[in-house]
């Protein structure tokens, strides 16, 4: 399989695959709804969006999505509607869940609940994103920049696990992932102190076939030319396919900083759960949330 190296080859890659069905939990906004019209159209998925069914037709028609493409379970609220949706997949009537306009920690409420949600025990929830980057000549996958604020050594080496899979099932056999400090040099953080561990086991094959290298500074992970002036030797030279952030405000500031600042484009799911579950901003444009929505089909 050629790697990808453009968002848009999801979708066209999903698009021979069986098709996956998704729900929508509180899809009452009108970049949710247009992503959704366009996944379905697009043949990537079949939908059902849970929420008030007034409200659902009132946003479709004035975004100009055709609330004909997908089946519409009418709920009212925002808490009702996610675990309705989160009910959906785990009685295996849908095989992935997104977010609409629902609040992050409602969502994650339902999806965290012990007694019906969709977290296995045992299992780490964390975040994966998938970055398209101006410049950039292949996509970069990035962990967790939305779920766990401090993780710990153990942690980060599930996340890292996380990764690397969506990083093969973009077509990467051999991810090259970037465990990031402040510089590339061990010293007396612990963020430095454990992406030096992570390199090691990355060495020893404890992820599978990857190349591996911390702790790396964000500049020589991303760009050759960093490497070359300050004498960087490591295994990766700028060209990062997975990065491991220390924390998530690390990961949550690039997140932002790339999309605003950068153009960036982005697709973003949590993993560890039973099914994909898609996580964007509520304020992600709607190609991100179509390409989310590809990215979950992928992975399901």
């Amino acid at each position: 399989m050629t790697p990808m190296t453009r968002l848009a080859d999801i979708p066209a890659a999903v698009k021979g695959m069986p098709r996956k069905r998704m729900a929508v939990a509180y899809g009452e906004d009108a970049h949710t709804l247009q992503a959704v019209g366009r996944a379905v159209s697009e043949g990537i998925v079949d939908a059902v969006v849970v929420g008030n069914r007034a409200k659902i037709a009132e946003v479709a028609a004035g975004c100009g999505v055709n609330i004909s493409l997908f089946d519409v379970m009418d709920v009212e609220g925002e808490m009702p509607s996610v675990k309705a949706a989160v009910k959906l997949v785990r009685e295996h009537k849908a095989d992935m869940l997104m977010k609409g306009l629902a609040h992050t920690d409602n969502y994650m409420r339902g999806i965290l609940d012990k007694e019906a949600g969709l977290l296995p025990e045992g299992g780490l929830l964390s975040h994966v994103s998938v970055f398209e980057v101006p410049h950039y000549p292949r996509l970069l996958v990035m962990s967790d920049v939305a779920v766990i604020p401090l993780p710990t050594l153990d942690e980060k080496a599930r996340i890292t696990r996380y990764g690397v899979e969506v990083a093969r099932r973009l077509g990467i056999d051999t991810p090259k992932v970037a465990f990031l400090a402040a510089s590339e040099s061990v010293g007396k953080f612990a963020s430095s102190q454990e992406a030096a561990i992570l390199a090691g086991m990355a060495v020893r094959r404890q992820f599978g076939a990857v190349i591996g290298e911390g702790p790396i500074s964000i500049d020589c992970a991303l760009f050759p030319e960093a490497c070359e002036i300050k004498g960087f030797k490591g295994r990766i030279q700028g060209d990062a396919d997975v990065i491991i952030v220390p924390n998530v405000e690390a990961g949550n500031v690039f997140y932002k900083v790339v999309c605003r600042f950068g153009g960036g484009e982005v697709a973003a799911m949590v993993t560890g759960t039973t099914a994909p579950c898609i996580l964007t901003s509520r304020g992600d444009t709607e190609d991100s949330k179509f390409y989310s929505i590809a990215l979950g089909a992928l992975n399901a």
